[in-house]
Formats: C-alpha cells, sequence, structure tokens
C-alpha cells in the first residue's frame, strides 16, 4: 500500500467492476470475437474483419462522443449504421440478437473467490456502491454487495466526468470526499474521483510504478496491488 495523498475519513466505497473486481481481459475479447463471428454469418459478409469493425465504431464515437459514453448504444448504433450501408433487411431482428449474444457472453466471466471475501466483509463496514462504464450487471455475476450501481451513459456522464460520483454522493447524503472510490483505470477512476472531489484507490496489477503510465495525470490518493489491501483501511 502506497500513499500519494492524506486519505480523510470516508463514508461509502465504490468500485469500478471491469479489471478491479476481476480478470476482464480475456472475457471481452471472446465476447468481442463471438459477436463479430455471429454478425459476419447473419449478415452474409464473411469477409468483415475485426479491424473494419473496431475502425467503425471509432469513427462513430468521433461523431458522437455522447451517445459513445454508454458502452451498450455505441455498439448498437454503430451497428444499425453499418448495417444500413449494405442495405441488410430485418436490422432490428440482427441487432436484437447479436446484443442478446454479446451481453451473454460479456458474463462469462469468474470472479475471484478473494473479491467475494472482500466484499463480504466490507459490506459490513461501508455501503458500497458501483460507478463503472462498462455493460457487466453485477448481481448476474453474483456480486450482491452494493446498495447502488451507476453506469455510464447510461444514469449519467461517464467518467471521469464527474456526474455519477455526484450521484452517488447524493443517494447515500455524504459530501463526495467522503467516496473512497476504487478502480484500475488512472484516467477514468483515478482522474474521475479525484476531479469530482473524491478520495481514489487505484489497484494497480501491472507490477509498474505510477511514474511508467503518462495517462496518471492526477496522483490517487493510495494505490494498493491487492483487494485484500482494502481490509486494513
Amino acid at each position: 500500500m502506497k500513499f500519494y495523498r492524506a486519505l480523510s475519513p470516508f463514508k461509502v466505497i465504490s468500485f469500478d467492476l471491469d479489471d478491479t473486481l476481476y480478470d476482464n481481459r480475456d472475457t471481452i475479447r471472446n465476447a468481442e470475437n463471438h459477436f463479430l463471428d455471429c454478425l459476419r454469418k447473419q449478415a452474409l459478409l464473411p469477409d468483415f474483419s475485426n479491424e473494419n469493425w473496431y475502425a467503425r465504431k471509432q469513427q462513430f464515437a468521433e461523431k458522437h462522443p455522447l451517445i459513445a459514453e454508454d458502452v451498450l448504444a455505441w455498439r448498437e448504433q454503430t451497428l444499425q449504421q453499418w448495417l444500413s450501408e449494405y442495405n441488410i433487411t430485418q436490422t432490428d431482428v440482427i441487432i436484437s440478437g447479436l446484443m442478446a449474444e454479446f451481453i451473454e457472453w460479456r458474463h462469462k466471466i469468474d470472479v475471484p473467490m478473494q473479491t467475494f471475501r472482500v466484499l463480504d466483509v466490507l459490506q459490513q463496514r461501508y455501503p458500497l456502491s458501483i460507478i463503472s462504464n462498462g455493460n457487466v450487471i453485477a448481481k448476474r455475476l453474483g456480486l450482491n454487495h452494493f446498495q447502488l450501481s451507476l453506469r455510464g451513459g447510461e444514469q449519467g456522464r461517464a467518467k471521469p466526468h464527474r456526474e455519477l460520483f455526484q450521484q452517488t454522493a447524493d443517494y447515500f447524503g455524504v459530501k463526495p470526499h467522503e467516496i473512497l472510490h476504487v478502480g484500475d483505470n488512472l484516467l477514468t477512476d483515478v482522474q474521475g474521483a479525484i476531479t469530482a472531489d473524491a478520495q481514489a484507490v487505484w489497484i494497480n496489477l501491472s507490477g509498474k510504478g505510477i511514474q511508467a503510465f503518462p495517462e496518471a495525470r492526477l496522483l490517487p490518493t493510495l494505490e494498493i496491488n491487492n483487494l485484500t489491501e482494502l481490509l486494513q483501511l
């Protein structure tokens, strides 16, 4: 555990989900590949590449940055636009099926037992909440520890915007600085929390120091390398 700022008393702990409470890397890659395999089959375009899809998503995000803050809407509307360009019929049916497949695969996540044990203890001490920019529903993973779950683009502006942090403070009747936010991303989680006047725990599983990350524009309150370290606070 390494402190960069003085830790003030806190009353609520909020968590990011992906790559904070579990390793998300294989899951998102498998879900994306399955989604695109289904897309190629249903649209009868076997040569449509993964790179083409990523480029189209990026183009859509550049034109519609607010829509892209909601990762599900971003995916769905990129798909809608792409299918319409190819004059593909029954797009509503195709999109509905593809999104359902993606969400199902997106939840094929093995949450470590350590995560459950840490959350079991923490929920006895503090109200817990989720502030995520992703598309995973915690309860579908058996994570039933949270009194509030907010998703960027759906309930408000995505991190690092301050809106979801303020909503969390309002919901629990606390000041933003009384929220301790835990996340892996130095931009969305750390910078987002600090600029919202909350406190930030950076979970660093990289084995590298913070100086190796150019996105570290603001220092977290503290750095941990394992979720169990939260039990020492």
